[in-house]
């Protein structure tokens, strides 16, 4: 198996994990596939959702939206890209 056909069969069985229910299976899947491919941003993506279906949804919100931040063009949201980045991972935070 190339190794593009390796990540893209992880992706899919990350991802067919986690639609049947089996959001650990996934998780192990998609930190494989992270680990092999660190500059997947679909990988990222799909482990982000299926974080979410883990109830981890601080860590969920901050893959995506680092994610958002390293792959937008649109000129709204980079003008915003160090607050996004600075804010992702501490998004329960109050600032009194």
């Amino acid at each position: 198996m190339s190794s593009e056909e390796l990540e893209d069969a992880l992706l899919g069985l990350g991802s067919t994990y986690r639609t049947l229910g089996e959001y650990e299976k996934s998780k192990q899947i998609f930190l494989k596939g992270m680990e092999t491919y660190p500059d997947n941003k679909a990988i990222q993506t799909f482990y982000a959702m299926t974080l979410y279906n883990l109830k981890e949804h601080s860590k969920a919100m901050e893959i995506l939206l680092n994610c958002l931040t390293e792959t937008t063009k649109d000129p709204a949201i980079l003008s915003y890209r160090k607050a996004i980045d600075f804010y992702s991972n501490q998004l329960d935070r109050l600032w009194k």
